[in-house]
This record gives C-alpha cells, sequence and structure tokens, in this order.
C-alpha cells in the first residue's frame, strides 16, 4: 500500500484530487437518493427513475475518473482514444443500471448486496477500460496483486454501500451509503493507479487525433454536476408532488387526475433537464473557442456556471412562476456592490422563466465586463441600472432596460468579438425577439435594451405598476 501512498502524494495534483473527490461525493449521494425513489415507484416511473439513477451513477463515476486522470502527472503528454473513451462512459452506465435493478427487485438485503457487488464490478470495468483509453509515448505496467486488491475494494464498499443506504432508509443512511460509495469509487481508482508503472518506449508516438485531457476534463465536470443538481431537483419535485396528490386519491377519478399530473411534470421536468444541458453544452463550446488558456477556460466557465445556478434558484424559489427583474439585477450586482456605486431604478416586473434565464444572461455578461475593465474595476465608477415600459410608436408596450457605466475607464470597441459580446448583442434579439444596442463611451459602456412585454412577462405590464429607486448595499458575497 506504500506505493499507492506515494503514487497519490508524489505524482498527483492534490487540488484536482481534491475536485474529483467532491464530484465523486455528490455523485454518490444521488445515486443513492436516486436509487431509493425508484424503489418506491412502480410501472412505469420505476424505469424512468431507475435509468435516471444509472445515467447520474455512471456519468459521476465516468467524470470523477477523467477529473482524477487530470490529476494525475505522467511526465510526458498525454491523450485518449474516443472509442474507447465513450465504451468506459457506457459501460459505467449499463453496469450500474444493471446493478441498480438487481438491488431492486427483490427488496432483500441480498439482493441489494448481489446490486453493490456488480456496482463495484462496473466501477472496476470503467476504470480499467478508461485506462486501456489512456496514450502516452510508452506503455503500462499492471501489478497483478494490486489490480485484484483494487477490484475486491470495489466491490465491498460497493456491496456496503448499497445494502445500508438502499431500501426503506433513513436520511443518515443515505448519507452512510453515499460515503461508502465514495469510498468505493476512490479507493479502487487510486488502488489501480498505484498499480500501474509507465514504462518510457521513445518509439511510441500520442496521435493528434487523441482527446485532449484538459478539455475532455472541464466539460466532464461541468455538465456531470448540472446532470446531478437537475436529477436531484427533479426527485424533490416528484416527491413534493406525491405528498398533494396522495391528499385527492380518494377515488378512482381523484387517482386518474393524480396520474396525469405526474405525467405532466415528468414530461416538464424532462423538457427543462434538456434545456439546460443544451445551454450548458453551448456556453462550455463557445467558452473554449474563446479562450487562450485553460486558466482563462475554467475562470470564465466558473462565473458562468455559477450565474446559471443562482438564476436556477432564484426560479426554483419562485416555483418557475417568473422572478423579479429587480431580483436578477441586483443578484449579479451584489458581489461589486459597494456604498454609492450603483444604483438599480425601476417598476416591479416579474419576467417568466425563460425571459429570467436569459436577461440574467446578459446582466452577467455586462457585470463582469464592468468588473474586469469598466467601471466596477475602479474606486470611483459607478453603474446605473433603468428600466421602464415604453410604447416607443408602437401598438404594444416594451419593457425598455439602460445600463450605463460613468466614473470607471474610457470603453474600448474590441477587436473582436468574443462570446461575451456576442451574448449581449444577440441572445435576447433570439430568443426574445427584442433589441440591443450596445455603445462603447469614453464616459464608459452604455447598453440599451428593448424586449416585447409579451415575451419578457407574458402580459403587458398594468398601468398599476409603481416605480421606485432600488439602490445597492453592500453584501456578504464573493465573487465567482
Amino acid at each position: 500500500m506504500l506505493r499507492v501512498f506515494d503514487c497519490l502524494v508524489q505524482q498527483h495534483d492534490y487540488r484536482l484530487a481534491a475536485l474529483a473527490l467532491i464530484v465523486c461525493a455528490f455523485g454518490s449521494y444521488g445515486a443513492i437518493t436516486l436509487l431509493n425513489h425508484a424503489q418506491t415507484a412502480l410501472g412505469r416511473a420505476w424505469w424512468i427513475w431507475l435509468t435516471a439513477a444509472a445515467i447520474a451513477s455512471g456519468f459521476s463515476i465516468w467524470a470523477t475518473h477523467f477529473i482524477a486522470m487530470l490529476a494525475f502527472s505522467p511526465g510526458g503528454p498525454a491523450g485518449y482514444d474516443l472509442i474507447l473513451t465513450l465504451l468506459s462512459l457506457i459501460s459505467a452506465i449499463v453496469l450500474t443500471g444493471l446493478a441498480y435493478c438487481v438491488a431492486t427487485s427483490g427488496g432483500r438485503w441480498q439482493s441489494r448486496a448481489v446490486g453493490g457487488a456488480t456496482v463495484g464490478g462496473g466501477i472496476a470495468v470503467m476504470h480499467y477500460t478508461g485506462m486501456a483509453a489512456f496514450r502516452i509515448p510508452g506503455f503500462i505496467v499492471w501489478d497483478d496483486v494490486l489490480v485484484a486488491t483494487s477490484i475486491a475494494l470495489g466491490c465491498a464498499l460497493g456491496t456496503a454501500a448499497l445494502v445500508i443506504g438502499s431500501g426503506k432508509t433513513t436520511l443518515r443512511e443515505r448519507l452512510q451509503g453515499a460515503l461508502l460509495l465514495t469510498l468505493a469509487i476512490v479507493s479502487l481508482h487510486f488502488t489501480a493507479m498505484g498499480a500501474a508503472s509507465i514504462v518510457r518506449d521513445p518509439t511510441v508516438v500520442v496521435g493528434e487525433s487523441t482527446l485532449s485531457p484538459d478539455v475532455m476534463a472541464v466539460a466532464v465536470a461541468l455538465a456531470g454536476l448540472a446532470l446531478l443538481v437537475l436529477s436531484l431537483t427533479g426527485v424533490g419535485l416528484d416527491r413534493r408532488e406525491q405528498r398533494r396528490a396522495a391528499a385527492f386519491v380518494r377515488d378512482m377519478s381523484a387517482a386518474k387526475k393524480a396520474a396525469e399530473y405526474q405525467n405532466l411534470l415528468i414530461a416538464e421536468l424532462d423538457h427543462r433537464v434538456k434545456n439546460v444541458l443544451a445551454r450548458v453544452v453551448a456556453v462550455v463550446h463557445s467558452t473554449r473557442e474563446s479562450s487562450h488558456s485553460m486558466t482563462e477556460l475554467v475562470e470564465k466557465l466558473e462565473g458562468r456556471i455559477h450565474s446559471m445556478a443562482d438564476t436556477h434558484s432564484l426560479l426554483s424559489r419562485g416555483r418557475w412562476q417568473g422572478v423579479g427583474l429587480v431580483d436578477v439585477v441586483r443578484h449579479e450586482l451584489a458581489p461589486y456592490a459597494k456604498a454609492g456605486n450603483t444604483l438599480v431604478d425601476g417598476p416591479d416586473v416579474v419576467m417568466t422563466a425563460d425571459a429570467t434565464q436569459v436577461v440574467a444572461m446578459v446582466v452577467h455578461e455586462l457585470v463582469t465586463n464592468a468588473a474586469k475593465y469598466g467601471a466596477l474595476s475602479t474606486l470611483n465608477g459607478k453603474v446605473s441600472v433603468h428600466w421602464d415600459r415604453r410604447f416607443n410608436g408602437n401598438p404594444e408596450p416594451e419593457l425598455w432596460i439602460e445600463w450605463q457605466e460613468n466614473g470607471g475607464p474610457p470603453a474600448v470597441i474590441p477587436t473582436r468579438e468574443g462570446y461575451g459580446s456576442s451574448v449581449i448583442r444577440n441572445l435576447i434579439p433570439y430568443e426574445l425577439g427584442g433589441t440591443v444596442d450596445l455603445a462603447y463611451t469614453t464616459s464608459g459602456v452604455r447598453c440599451k435594451i428593448e424586449i416585447p412585454c409579451e415575451q419578457a412577462t407574458g402580459s403587458d405590464l398594468s398601468s398599476g405598476l409603481f416605480t421606485g429607486s432600488h439602490p445597492m448595499l453592500p453584501q456578504p458575497r464573493s465573487p465567482h
């Protein structure tokens, strides 16, 4: 085991290894939670939640492996074979799905034990298939004893995880199961890495067609976390609606209505999951194209993903019925707000869920630009955000928003349009049918936005809305 310890300490970046552990812990808790939910479902719902558990679990195991591989320093160029990499993901999903099917079919601890051992086998198949995809200028020699030890650890801890954490369990037992499943994944991975010895061979060349481990690891981590968060959100929504439906299921008519509503909820959840994942993929792809280094890529992605997550939290608190525009603007400005450097002014406007996500992404890019290059990057700079209802000669009213920076460095027109500028200029016209006027002036950036009220709020903004200023105050929240 000293060899395993030396491999972990001397050949791994502890920061990325810690990130892999965090992703693994989130994935393990998500898998145990979804598995317990599947055991309470019947018929078609059982298949849906079992499939969700397998996808979330398999993808999180896969993400953990490749983040940990990014932490590993082989001492030379490295890459990954595309086919074997995809095969490792498929094997993780299929084998964990089979394991969960076995664990939930019998209702006894013996079934859960067999399922847990199968989970350990699935982790092993995923890991060693992923290692087979690893391309280096040389080859790997394996220590048979440590390989067998890694598989035994995965199967033993996987068995304990499902025996304790699945079934009709308490929160404490689910947390214990998640901890054991995390240990199963992590102990198998690092024991197996200790079993590997790299032998250099200058005749072996890493092909240019192999996948870059850096970009792939970041994309896998972000997509995996988004998938797990949305899966857990779905569990919470489904359980809440089940409790509500139970109060009305007193005759056949009420039971039928409850089933129809549950199907509608699952369809809505599926729609939202696909939309959010599509946005995550688009953000990762566009940010990668506009980034010049790995550090810049990670920094930009972290800010944008955090902004999307914060917007999702605001929508969740409002039960996806809408969010006030003032809340969106305040939330994005909060990390940089000091007394007197921001002013938010306008009527109380509640935007639809779709408009909230679009406007939040645009405001986030404006705030990020101001914090790096504009008014929020200096002590005397100030940002004002105003909005109101205007007709502008049109029969239907429009929501008018103006962003104005003052007191900062003169705004400079960028030599090329990056992802942030593209979001500011094009997202609102494309998604909401509005217009955007972005100007770079000597006093700072000015952005004027006009959105049809029907698209922004789902109504024409009744004249009963009042107008008032909303000065920003410092808040104890760190920038992303």
